[in-house]
């Protein structure tokens, strides 16, 4: 019995530690009311994919210090989007009925420059 236990807490740390660590899955859906991007990724381009982040929302900036954030924010030029992300998953979405055409465009440029990121060995 303790024998499985140790093998099985022994298996379960393996895997967790193994999260995203090399492996990249990235899904975006384009409908006619959202645009919705989401990625998973090694957990090290973090600190990267938050730059871009930034760079594109400036002058807003979300704060790099932060381990997850899980946010819906509106720039300055009105562009309201939800954020999430945490250690090798970002999620990406906006509303095109609450948007202008510009605001998704900057929004899926973001996101098209943060998949270049990933896919960057």
């Amino acid at each position: 019995m303790k024998i499985r236990y140790l093998l099985l807490m022994l298996t379960l740390s393996i895997l967790s530690s193994c999260k995203h660590s090399g492996d990249v899955k990235i899904s975006v859906k384009d409908s006619d009311d959202e645009y919705r991007f989401t990625a998973y990724f090694d957990e090290k381009k973090m600190d990267e994919i938050v730059k871009i982040i930034n760079v594109n929302i400036a002058p807003t900036t979300i704060s790099s210090d932060a381990n997850e954030i899980d946010v819906t924010t509106t720039l300055e030029d009105k562009t309201k989007f939800d954020l999430e992300y945490s250690p090798g998953e970002v999620l990406v979405k906006i509303n095109k009925n609450e948007n202008s055409k510009s605001s998704y465009v900057r929004i899926k440029k973001m996101c098209e420059e943060i998949k270049r990121a990933i896919g960057k060995k």
